[in-house]
C-alpha cells in the first residue's frame, strides 16, 4: 500500500494551495481529485483558439495573497492577465440596463450610515447588517440583488462577517486578474513542476483511521497517510467523515447546499448590442447574475455565463432569455455549455457551527478546508488552506 505523509482530497483552490504549502516541508504529498479536471468551483470553458469563459468562480484579486504566493513559488506570477475595468449593471423588468447608483437613495443612506457603521458584523446576517448600514429600502433595491448575484443564491441570511472580509494586498500583482486559459489555467500552473503529485479521476470511496494515520480507499486501491486534508464540498466531507469523525460529520451535515444552473454562450462580437460590461445583476429575474468575458476583451468574440436560479427555466427557456438580454438570436450562438454549480448556503448560525468543527479538529491529524468555513470567495478558500496546512505541519 502506497504511503504519503499527506493526502489532500480535492483539487480545487483549497486543495492545491494546501498541497503547495504542505510540500514546502519536503514531505510527500498526493492530491486526489474525483473529476477528470482540476479546479473544483473554478471551471474555465475553453471553446476555440485562445477564447475561454468562466462557468464558475470568475474573479481574483491581489488581496488573495496565499494563492499568489503559491503561484510565485512556481515562478508564474508574471503570467497573470490584468482584467480591464468595466462596470456592472442591473437588468430591469422592462429590459433596460441600469446603473447600481441609480438604485441608491442617498438621503436614506446618509441617515442610516452613522448608526450602522460601527455595529459588529459577528452574529448578524447580511440583511441585518447592511440594512442597518444603508437603510432597508437601499438594501431591498440595491444590495439584496447585488449580493445574491455575488453568491449565486439568496444572500439575506448569509453571515455578514463572512462577506467582504478585508485582506492584505500583494501590490506587485494586478488588482484584478485572470490567467491564460482562465482561472483554471492558474491552478494548472500550480501543478506544473510542483513538488507534489496529483491524480485526477480518483473519487475517494471511504476514509478509515489506521493507527495514528489514515487509510484512503480509491477504487480498488488503498493509500495510507500520516495526515489528511479534505478540500471537498461540505456534504461530501460529512459523508466521508461519518464513521471516523461522527461529531464533525453531524455538524457539517447541518450546513445546506444549493445549486445554481450556469449556461455559457459564445457569439460573434457584432451580434450583441450590449456595451462592454463585467456583468449583469438580475432582480426578481430567472437568473442571479451574468458574468462576461469583456474584462479580458477578444478581437472577434464575446462570451456570457448566466447563473440561473434552479428549476425556473428549461434549456430552451434559458436560451431564449439569454438571447433577449443580449439583443441577439439563439442562432447567433456559436457555442453553448451548461453546468451546475453547487455551493454551501450558510446562515448566521453556521458561522458558530464552523467554529465548533475547527475546535473539534484543533489537535487532530485531519484538516478541513473549503468554501464553507469562513466565506465563499477564492481568497477565503486560499486563506483557510494556509491556516489549516500550517496547523498540520506544526502538530
Amino acid at each position: 500500500m502506497e504511503h504519503f505523509d499527506y493526502i489532500v482530497i480535492g483539487g480545487g483552490v483549497s486543495g492545491l494551495v494546501s498541497a503547495a504549502r504542505l510540500a514546502r516541508s519536503g514531505r510527500s504529498v498526493r492530491v486526489l481529485e474525483a473529476a477528470d479536471r482540476l479546479g473544483g468551483c473554478i471551471q474555465s470553458w475553453r471553446t476555440e483558439g485562445d477564447f475561454w469563459l468562466e462557468l464558475g468562480a470568475h474573479t481574483a484579486y491581489n488581496s488573495y495573497a496565499p494563492l499568489l504566493e503559491a503561484l510565485a513559488d512556481r515562478g508564474r506570477l508574471e503570467d497573470l492577465l490584468p482584467r480591464e475595468k468595466v462596470g456592472y449593471r442591473f437588468v430591469t423588468a422592462d429590459g433596460r440596463l441600469q446603473s447600481p447608483m441609480a438604485r441608491l437613495n442617498f438621503l436614506e443612506a446618509a441617515l442610516s450610515l452613522p448608526f450602522g457603521l460601527f455595529k459588529a458584523k459577528a452574529g448578524r446576517s447580511v440583511a441585518q447588517w447592511f440594512s442597518g448600514l444603508l437603510g432597508r429600502g437601499n438594501y431591498r433595491r440595491l444590495l439584496a440583488p447585488a449580493f445574491a448575484a455575488v453568491l449565486s443564491q439568496r444572500a439575506d441570511d448569509f453571515p455578514a462577517e463572512w462577506l467582504f472580509r478585508k485582506k492584505p494586498r500583494m501590490k506587485t500583482a494586478p488588482r484584478k486578474y485572470t490567467f491564460t486559459g482562465g482561472l483554471q489555467g492558474l491552478l494548472e500552473a500550480l501543478v506544473e513542476g510542483a513538488p507534489f503529485s496529483v491524480k485526477t479521476g480518483a473519487p475517494v470511496q471511504a476514509i478509515t483511521r489506521e493507527g495514528e494515520g489514515f487509510r484512503v480507499q480509491v477504487g480498488d486501491a488503498s493509500l495510507s497517510c500520516t495526515q489528511l486534508l479534505l478540500a471537498v464540498p461540505v456534504d461530501a466531507a460529512a459523508h466521508l467523515l461519518a464513521d471516523c469523525y461522527p461529531e464533525v460529520a453531524q455538524r457539517l451535515a447541518r450546513i445546506p447546499v444549493v445549486a445554481s444552473e450556469a449556461m455559457g454562450v459564445v457569439l460573434p462580437a457584432a451580434k450583441t448590442t450590449l456595451p462592454p460590461l463585467a456583468g449583469l445583476i438580475g432582480d426578481d429575474d430567472s437568473f442571479w447574475s451574468v458574468v462576461t468575458r469583456d474584462p479580458v476583451p477578444h478581437d472577434t468574440l464575446r462570451g456570457y455565463t448566466f447563473h440561473f436560479r434552479p428549476g425556473v427555466l428549461d434549456r430552451a427557456g434559458k436560451l431564449a432569455r439569454i438571447a433577449q438580454v443580449l439583443g441577439a438570436r439563439t442562432s447567433d450562438f456559436l457555442h453553448v455549455a451548461e453546468t451546475t454549480n453547487r455551493l454551501p448556503a450558510p446562515g448566521v448560525e453556521h458561522a458558530l457551527l464552523a467554529g465548533e468543527v475547527l475546535d473539534l479538529l484543533a489537535r487532530e491529524p485531519l484538516a478541513l478546508v473549503g468554501n464553507y468555513l469562513n466565506g465563499l470567495a477564492i481568497g477565503d478558500c486560499a486563506e483557510r488552506a494556509v491556516i489549516e496546512s500550517d496547523r498540520l505541519l506544526n502538530l
